[in-house]
C-alpha cells in the first residue's frame, strides 16, 4: 500500500509513526485531539479536503504541525501548496519542512443534532448558495468516487438548471473598517488562492477573507457571473447581467431575507462539507494552524 510505503520511509529516518484510519465520517477531529493529548509532533493526513476539514477541527490552536498526502477528488489545500498529485512524491516533499503557523477561518451555524450554533474552522472556503447545494449531492461520497471531479462539474451544471435561485442578506465589514449590506444569491469567503480552475485571489498566510459575491439574480444571470469567474474572471463589463463581486473583508453575516418563502434551506458550507443551514457568520479565528510549509509554496512571510 501507498501509505505504508510513506509510512516506511518515515521510520527509515528514525521517526516513531502510528497510522490509524478514521472511524466514521466525521471522527477524524476527534482523534487528531486525542493524537494532540497524546504527544504527537505531526499529523499525515492521508485524504481530501473533507478529511482534512475534521482533522483541523481537532489541531486548531494547538502546536501540532499537519502535513498532506492528496488521495482526495479537490485536494484544493494541496494545489495551493504546490504539492505533487503523486502520494509517494507529496510526501517527500513535506519530510524535511518547516511548519508555518496559518490564520484559519471561522465559521459559526447552526448544525443539525446541536442545540446552540457551533464553531467551526476552515482553512479554504466557506459559505451559502448554490455551491453548497453541490457539496450536499454525495455526502455519502459515492458521486465522487464513482465520478471524481467529473461529478462535481455535472452536478454544478444540473444545479445551474434545476436548483431554486433564491436570496439572502449579507452583511460585511471589509479591513477598512466599512460595514456593507446587499441581497446576494451567492456568497463564498475565501482563504485560498485557487480552488481548481476558480482563481479567487484569497491568501493563506494572511487573516483576511477573500469574500467572493453574486448579488440577487435570476438563473441566468447566475450563470452568466460563474462563467466569468471561471473562465474570463472578469468583474465588471457591458452586460446588464451581475458579475463576481471581490472584497477583502474580516467578517461576514449572512440570514434568510425575512417573509420570503423558501423552496429549498440555505445551506452552509465550509471545505466541501455541509454543516448547517439558514445563517451563518464567518470571520477570522482565534486560533491558528501549523502547517507544513513546502519550498514549493507561496513564500512565507517573515517571522516577528
Amino acid at each position: 500500500m501507498i501509505v505504508e510505503q510513506i509510512a516506511a520511509r518515515l521510520r527509515s529516518s528514525g521517526c516513531t509513526v502510528d497510522m490509524q484510519d478514521t472511524l466514521s465520517a466525521h471522527s477524524a477531529g476527534e482523534q487528531a485531539q486525542d493524537a494532540v493529548k497524546a504527544g504527537y509532533d505531526t499529523i499525515f493526513v492521508c485524504g481530501g479536503d473533507g478529511t482534512i476539514f475534521q482533522v483541523i477541527q481537532g489541531l486548531a490552536g494547538s502546536d501540532v504541525a499537519l502535513g498532506i498526502i492528496p488521495f482526495g477528488t479537490g485536494n484544493v489545500l494541496a494545489q495551493n501548496l504546490r504539492l505533487p498529485r503523486d502520494p509517494v512524491a507529496a510526501a517527500e516533499l513535506q519530510f524535511q519542512c518547516e511548519p508555518v503557523s496559518i490564520p484559519l477561518g471561522k465559521i459559526t451555524c447552526k448544525t443539525p443534532g446541536h442545540v446552540k450554533d457551533k464553531n467551526w474552522y476552515f482553512a479554504i472556503a466557506a459559505g451559502i448558495g448554490v455551491h453548497a447545494a453541490l457539496m450536499n449531492l454525495a455526502p455519502t461520497g459515492h458521486g465522487k468516487r464513482v465520478g471524481g471531479r467529473a461529478a462535481y462539474y455535472f452536478g454544478g451544471i444540473n444545479l445551474l438548471l434545476r436548483h431554486p435561485i433564491e436570496p439572502f442578506e449579507v452583511e460585511m465589514q471589509t479591513v477598512d473598517g466599512c460595514t456593507r449590506s446587499l441581497r446576494a444569491s451567492e456568497m463564498i469567503a475565501v482563504r485560498v488562492g485557487e480552488i481548481n480552475r476558480w482563481r479567487p485571489g484569497g491568501k493563506m498566510l494572511e487573516p483576511v477573507l477573500r469574500l467572493a459575491t453574486v448579488p440577487e439574480t435570476s438563473r441566468l444571470g447566475l450563470v452568466h457571473a460563474s462563467f466569468h469567474a471561471l473562465a474570463t474572471r472578469k468583474t465588471q463589463g457591458t452586460s446588464r447581467l451581475p458579475y463576481p463581486s471581490y472584497d477583502d473583508v474580516t467578517q461576514i453575516t449572512c440570514r434568510p431575507v425575512a417573509d420570503y418563502e423558501y423552496q429549498t434551506p440555505l445551506l452552509v458550507e465550509a471545505d466541501g462539507e455541509v454543516i448547517g443551514m439558514k445563517q451563518a457568520t464567518v470571520s477570522i479565528a482565534q486560533r491558528r494552524l501549523r502547517m507544513l510549509w513546502p519550498k514549493t509554496a507561496p513564500t512565507p512571510a517573515p517571522r516577528s
